[in-house]
């Protein structure tokens, strides 16, 4: 029969069995310990992460009251361009109708001065030829001259006519210059040729041509030398 082991061995062999596994479980317990911290570490750190994540983010409350701010900045500036479109187009038409009423006023004021200077002419035309057959004095022309301005003239009397030009010069305000203009037998010596005489002579100058042209035409018995009578037995 196999000696019987001591109770020393047997607690020395149960010591030595349980030993490590006591170190294992203690070792598994620090370790979990240890894993636990860190799980605890790693979950702090994630929470700070996060929160610095939230702080370095726009605020949403912010970008909402940003947007909300610039679109009502957006509401006024379009009711301003609205406002400013409407009394743009008010203007436009107030411009275009007083155009239209001043285009009526120009129209009418046009037809007026037609009308008027239509009228002006007639009754000047009218006058005109009423002096005409009245003095038998008419200006067939008017000529621009570089010191003056030249009336060609044409009076008329009861048998024949004369042509001369009258010249008013610029320089010489009160004065006429005449000057004849072709056949001038009609016409006194004097006014054979070219002469000067104010302005307050005109109607003198007027009458005198008009003498000479009321008197009949020479003929050729009047211009015929006189021969001397003679008498019988003579």
């Amino acid at each position: 029969m196999p000696p019987r082991k001591s109770p020393k061995y047997e607690e020395l062999l149960a010591k030595r069995q349980s030993q490590p596994e006591e170190e294992y479980r203690e070792f598994r317990e620090k370790a979990q310990e240890r894993f636990d911290s860190a799980d605890v570490v790693i979950n702090n750190l994630r929470k700070e992460v996060a929160n610095l994540k939230r702080k370095a983010a726009p605020k949403k409350p912010d970008a909402e009251a940003q947007a909300s701010t610039e679109a009502n900045m957006r509401k006024a500036i379009e009711k301003e361009f609205e406002k400013q479109l409407v009394l743009l187009r008010q203007q436009v038409e107030k411009l275009t109708q007083d155009m239209l009423t001043k285009d009526e006023s120009i129209a009418r004021l046009e037809k007026h001065r037609k009308m008027t200077e239509t009228t002006t002419d007639y009754n000047l035309r009218r006058k005109l030829h009423v002096m005409e057959e009245v003095s038998g004095l008419t200006i067939d022309d008017l000529v621009p001259e570089d010191d003056g301005i030249s009336y060609v003239c044409r009076q008329a009397g009861p048998a024949t006519s004369a042509r001369y030009v009258l010249t008013a010069f610029e320089d010489l305000p009160n004065e006429y210059q005449y000057t004849p203009v072709g056949d001038t037998a009609a016409l006194p010596t004097y006014l054979h040729e070219p002469i000067s005489f104010e302005r307050a002579a005109a109607s003198m100058f007027y009458w005198r041509v008009c003498s000479h042209l009321r008197q009949p035409a020479p003929t050729e018995d009047s211009t015929a030398t006189p021969q001397p009578a003679t008498t019988n037995g003579t």
